[in-house]
């Protein structure tokens, strides 16, 4: 809908025009007409009269008193082609006041049929024109219309160029959608956060991520946001620069821009993969202490590897118990009673491991069998230790040491002390081999592959309107997945015309 100052300047700039032959009336992203080939006609004193009455009541939203002074034009044969476009002209104008688009878009198409105006005020209702065929989702109307538009203007304004580009992407043309993005960008000193959120996204569907980052950084620089600061990092660590990546979260949550739990945890991912494990250790520990990270299993496995990482066994301890408490499998109860062997905790070690067991869906569960027979012998615990080394047998790769285990508890079990490491107890050098946990206890080394977060998807632009001092908005972003997060969906159609 026109604001009153839209209205006042509309006004202004007819009356102006009237009386100098009406020049164009200016209209928002214009840019310069070539030059005027056609000899406008004069409009005269009646024609001009009732232009005025029309203009008057529009700028008080008396719209039933601008109407009645066009319909008396309409219903007269005394008025030529000129007056006759601007008649109709104004018809578009008092609809679109009114939000009656279709009504609107009929005037403006009277208003360009009858070909009475001068090139400059042609192509300002052109472009009018296309601006309300996009608001009722006409977009193949909107783009011939605009494409005729530019071949009649010599220098489009980045504005313009920007309603080109989403005319056309919203009618499925990509390719010719990010030649004008690009354009818009390229002549506007600050772009607007719609056509650069349009460009990105046409970035991210080509998988084009060098391209990307340039216009991320744009965003981050001129409209700071949480989601561009983790789409920035997203596209970093897609392109393997994981310091890059790790730097741009890093200095989003100096700013107070980390928006939540998944990218502290990123984050700390990214501290692991850089060889900054303590730090990970660090942001991991205060996110799940108030919360922001969210208590799963993965993330206490997350921060017991940190701290497994920075040498700090102890800190480890407590994040392993959750994360095995919360596992799926044993296998990071397993992970525990390693890390308690190695301490000859032999009680809680046991209990780790027969927790292991019963939770299952171990790699090797004949391994976790041994290890907790080993663990009894320690605790002298003779009947449980001879059960779990019968478990043991009972897998091929650990037959032949659970057997001698067998043997041993068989024969010494009265008389037998408490023994000092767990594999001091076994009895040659390939049973040795085979009592040895699956994994030498303490971390486990950072995982091969980088982490990385996939761009967010960029939805498709919601119909709807383009503003024609502003470029429409976005719906936000959502928090991007492991694996680049992306921009913002592109704008919707304009909501009201210049």
């Amino acid at each position: 809908m026109l604001a009153k100052r839209t209205r006042s300047a509309t006004l202004a700039a007819l009356l102006l025009a009237l009386a100098v032959l009406l020049q164009p009336v200016p209209g928002l992203g214009e840019g310069r007409p070539k030059p005027d080939v056609k000899r406008a006609q004069a409009v005269g004193e009646w024609a001009f009269k009732r232009l005025n009455v029309a203009f008057e009541a529009l700028a008080k939203n008396d719209y039933p008193t601008a109407i009645a002074a066009l319909e008396e034009m309409k219903g007269s044969s005394r008025i030529n082609d000129h007056e006759k476009a601007l008649m109709w002209q104004t018809y578009g104008y008092v609809y679109s006041s009114q939000e009656k688009y279709q009504a609107a878009i009929g005037a403006f198409e009277k208003c360009l049929a009858a070909g009475g105006l001068p090139e400059a005020a042609q192509a300002n209702a052109q472009y009018n024109l296309a601006q309300l065929y996009m608001m009722q989702e006409r977009f193949g109307d909107a783009v011939r219309i605009l494409a005729d538009w530019f071949a009649r203007t010599e220098s489009p304004t980045p504005e313009a160029h920007y309603v080109y580009a989403l005319a056309l992407f919203q009618n499925g043309d990509r390719k010719g959608a990010l030649v004008q993005g690009e354009l818009a960008l390229q002549k506007a000193t600050k772009p607007q956060e719609a056509w650069l959120q349009l460009v990105l996204s046409l970035y991210f569907e080509k998988k084009n991520y060098d391209k990307a980052i340039g216009v991320i950084e744009k965003l981050v620089n001129y409209y700071p946001k949480p989601s561009y600061w983790a789409q920035l990092s997203a596209v970093y660590a897609q392109r393997d620069d994981f310091k890059r990546a790790l730097a741009a979260l890093a200095l989003a949550r100096r700013q107070k821009m980390l928006s939540g739990g998944r990218e502290l945890s990123h984050m700390a991912q990214l501290y692991l993969y850089n060889d900054i494990p303590f730090t990970a250790g660090q942001v991991l520990e205060a996110g799940l202490a108030s919360g922001e990270i969210e208590g799963t299993s993965q993330n206490w496995r997350l921060l017991s590897e940190a701290w497994l990482n920075a040498r700090e066994r102890q800190k480890a301890r407590k994040p392993l118990e959750a994360a095995a408490g919360r596992a799926a499998d044993g296998e990071l109860f397993l992970r525990l009673a390693q890390i308690q062997l190695d301490e000859e905790e032999w009680g809680p070690a046991a209990k780790s491991l027969a927790g292991a067991l019963k939770k299952g869906g171990l790699r090797d569960p004949g391994n976790a069998s041994l290890m907790l027979g080993i663990a009894n012998v320690n605790g002298n615990k003779w009947d449980a230790a001879r059960e779990a080394f019968e478990a043991a047998k009972g897998h091929e790769k650990t037959r032949q040491s659970a057997e001698e285990w067998l043997k041993v508890v068989a024969a010494e079990a009265p008389a037998l002390a408490p023994v000092a490491p767990a594999a001091a107890l076994v009895p040659d050098a390939a049973a040795n081999a085979a009592a040895a946990p699956a994994t030498a206890p303490g971390a486990e080394p950072v995982p091969a592959f980088a982490p990385k977060m996939e761009p967010a998807a960029v939805p498709a632009p919601a119909a709807g309107s383009v503003p024609a001092g502003e470029a429409p908005r976005l719906a936000p972003l959502a928090p991007p997945a492991p694996a680049p997060a992306a921009p913002q969906a592109p704008p919707a159609a304009p909501d009201r015309m210049s």
